[in-house]
Order: structure tokens, then sequence, then C-alpha cells
């Protein structure tokens, strides 16, 4: 079962890398099969995914929300879902995929580079509150990701020479794409603010402290409170367009930073999800 894993595994990397050299290729050079195949294949891509996982939750018997490695293959998926039940209400802003499947290849990639020890659940790990803060966490990160593709339309729709690039005209209005990014975080800011709440009960259940300074704990409220600035000069400032843009691909980034590097940078508590045999 842990080979079918694996092999469902990279068979998911080579689908997810080939519809973002699909993608890129079909947009720059308006080929639209190409395009198209790109299209296609996150469907392809999203079944090894998914595939994946339910191989790991056989042989496991249960949920991917332990390791590290668990956590990240199911942020994948989440966050394709999010961008298929984004697009397939907007035909409009299928291009974003151009931006949007690279970034969740990345997040693939980093799958299989971290440790796929098997994990067993302890009685305390057992809690409606961990689901919770896991769920949430999924939430948020897809959120985050679909508006940061959003943003990346908008600061490229606003190029100088945009009618010399005409690929670039194939972008959404940036006027639209933007709006849609705000919202997105704002979704994205009250998913993270109920991960940290529900992360909060959860570990004075299991260590009987709701906080403790643990770096991820810090770096998840330095996320908040990120995105929490970004609303507050939306409302107050009318922060919009390019400004706003490289705002939100600057927050991603320290995003990316908590939820990713994090855990190998700094000892954390978090860590102790990683049971080996």
């Amino acid at each position: 079962m842990v080979d079918l894993e694996k092999t469902f595994l990279f068979a998911s990397i080579i689908a997810c890398a080939l519809s973002s050299i699909f993608h890129i290729y079909g947009w720059i050079f308006s080929k639209e099969r190409l395009f198209s195949w790109g299209k296609g294949l996150i469907w392809l891509f999203l079944m090894l995914n998914t595939a994946t996982i339910a191989a790991r939750w056989h042989y496991q018997g249960h949920g991917p929300y332990i390791t590290l490695y668990e956590v990240l293959l199911s942020n994948v998926w989440v966050a394709t879902v999010f961008y298929l039940i984004f697009v397939s209400r907007r035909k409009e802003f299928n291009v974003i995929g151009v931006f949007a499947m690279p970034i969740i290849l990345l997040s693939i990639g980093a799958v299989a580079m971290s440790p796929a020890e098997i994990s067993r659940l302890t009685p305390s790990y057992k809690s409606i509150w961990l689901i919770a803060h896991v769920l949430f966490a999924k939430l948020t990160y897809g959120s985050i990701l679909i508006a940061t593709a959003l943003s990346s339309t908008v600061i490229l729709r606003e190029y100088p020479d945009v009618e010399k690039l005409f690929f670039l005209k194939r972008l959404p209005e940036p006027e639209r794409a933007d709006l849609l990014s705000y919202r997105l975080i704002a979704s994205a800011l009250f998913f993270c603010s109920i991960m940290i709440i529900s992360g909060s009960i959860w570990a004075n259940q299991l260590w009987g402290k709701y906080w403790g300074w643990d770096p991820i704990e810090v770096w998840s409220l330095v996320s908040w409170l990120v995105y929490g600035l970004y609303l507050h000069l939306r409302f107050t400032c009318k922060f919009t367009g390019m400004r706003a843009s490289f705002y939100v691909l600057a927050a991603f980034a320290v995003t990316v930073f908590s939820l990713f590097i994090m855990p190998f940078v700094f000892p954390t508590v978090h860590n102790s999800f990683m049971f080996r045999k």
C-alpha cells in the first residue's frame, strides 16, 4: 500500500507539472488546445491526489492531518478543489490557472520532500477541536492561494506596455480581480480566526494552556495580523489596485514561511505530530 501511495503521489506531480506547462504555454502563445489540456489535467491531478490520500488513509486508519507530510498533502487537495469551484462559477477566470497551478506544483513538491512516516493517533489527538483546527487551516490556505493568483493578474494587467503584450489582455479586468481577491482574503481572515481559536482550545485540552508562544502559534498570529492590516487599509485608505496586489503577494510569502518553512527552521511543539515507527 505504501508503494501504491508513492506511485499516486509522483503521478500527481507529473500531472500538475504538465498542467502548469500547458497553462503557461497555451496562455502566452494563444494555443487554446494546450490551454484546454492544462485545464483537463487539473482533474487528473485531483483524482491522483485523492487516490494518494485515500491510500494513506486506508493503511493508517485516520485522516491526513497529523504529520507535516499529511497536512501539506491535504492542503494541496483543498487548494485544488477551491480553484476548481472558483473557476467553474467564473469561466472568465480560467486564466488564473497560469498562476495557481505553479503554486500548487510547488506545494505538492514540498509534500514529496517531507518525511512520510506512518503516524498513529493517540487518544489525546482524537478531538473535534483538532479536526476543526485543521479544517479551517486548509480553508485559510485555499482562500489565500486563489486570492494571490488573482492579485498576480492585477499586477500584470496594470503593466504599462500591456497593449504590446497581447496575451496579458486575456487576463481578467483588474478591478474585478482585485475585488474578488479582497473578498477571498476577508474569508481567509475569518477562517484563520477560527483556526487559531479552535487550536487554542485543543491545546488547552492537550497541554493545559491556551497559548504557549510556540513559533508556529506566533507566526500564525503574525499571518492573521498581516491580513488584518490589509483589510484595515482597504476600509480606511482605499487600498486597492497595484499597491494592494503587491501587498497580497508579500503577505502570501509570510504565509508560506509560517506554514511550510517554520517546522523545518525552529523547534516547535507542533513537530510532536510526527509520530515515528
